[in-house]
């Protein structure tokens, strides 16, 4: 089946037309609604929803499976995180509250996108080397954790990562776009991947036929495929930035288990070659996510220690 192309308008202030591209594929009304290019430095989604697309057309479907590739279309094209035309996270101003800066607007065009939908799966990149990895959000009652653990066996991630329930937790998901969408009687799964220079052919296909898995699972395709039972890790995260300017060496296995104080990488200083500083492991636990050889700020990302809980 060809997926069908169309726009949502979203504002037209002097002849400047902005609208938030849609691709629906299947019959009906859609079930699922994947949604890509919230951030504009997160560009990974991008391939993944084009490898989506392409995989359903071979398909008989059952029910529709819509697409917004580019939510954040301004970002996008900057090539940065928020689009310097307003400044604001998308992914922090739930549906945009009415206001009429543009990011907002295009915030309730994202909410409105996926209204009707049973479920909305919210596509994102680290920097960082990241498994395919699920968030477990904080404030689910015992009715939508059960769902969301059905989404979650579906999309068969290597990692979930586990948000606590304390006050900071719910009060900084309900600010979020995923809330507002759920506030519409949508589900939502948020996935997190590898940024694009770390995205390899594997983790490309786990990331599909997770989708495709989700999507009959909602009766949008018949359940041609069913995962073996693998080892998922459910973990509290801890983010280690880096202590200095320069270049991270990583040494520890992605995904392996890394002791308190192991060394997980080395920081060459920029004034003082040769003398390498050690970034070390606060915890125990499983190194989830990992910086390639890149170089680095003070501040930056460079690896997370994930607690199994």
């Amino acid at each position: 089946m060809e997926p069908v192309y169309h726009r949502l308008p979203v504002v037209d202030a002097g002849g400047m037309e902005l609208h938030l591209p849609i691709c629906d594929i299947g019959p009906g009304r859609p079930r699922m609604c994947v949604v890509a290019g919230i951030h504009g430095d997160e560009p990974s989604p991008l391939v993944l929803v084009d490898r989506l697309v392409m995989a359903l057309r071979d398909r008989e479907m059952h029910g529709a499976v819509r697409v917004v590739a580019a939510a954040n279309m301004p970002a996008l094209l900057q090539r940065s995180r928020w689009s310097s035309w307003d400044e604001e996270d998308m992914n922090r101003i739930g549906d945009g509250d009415g206001g009429p800066a543009v990011t907002r607007r295009l915030a309730a065009a994202v909410v409105a996108a996926c209204e009707g939908c049973t479920l909305a799966v919210n596509l994102h990149n680290f920097v960082m080397r990241t498994p395919l990895l699920a968030i477990q959000p904080p404030g689910q009652d015992r009715e939508r954790r059960t769902r969301h653990d059905a989404y979650i066996g579906a999309l068969d991630p290597h990692v979930v990562w586990v948000f606590g329930d304390g006050p900071d937790d719910v009060r900084t998901f309900g600010s979020s776009i995923d809330a507002a969408i759920e506030r519409r009687g949508t589900d939502v799964l948020a996935v997190e991947m590898s940024d694009l220079p770390e995205l390899d052919e594997p983790l490309l296909a786990r990331g599909i036929a997770g989708l495709l898995r989700l999507a009959a699972h909602l009766g949008c395709i018949d359940d041609r495929e069913r995962p073996g039972k693998r080892n998922r890790v459910y973990v509290r995260r801890r983010l280690v930035r880096a202590p200095g300017a320069g270049i991270f060496e990583p040494i520890a296995a992605l995904g392996g288990q890394v002791a308190e104080d192991d060394v997980v990488g080395e920081l060459i200083p920029l004034e003082r070659p040769g003398a390498r500083v050690p970034v070390r492991s606060p915890e125990r636990g499983w190194l989830i996510q990992r910086l390639g050889r890149r170089f680095v700020r003070p501040g930056d990302m460079i690896f997370t220690v994930g607690r199994s809980v």
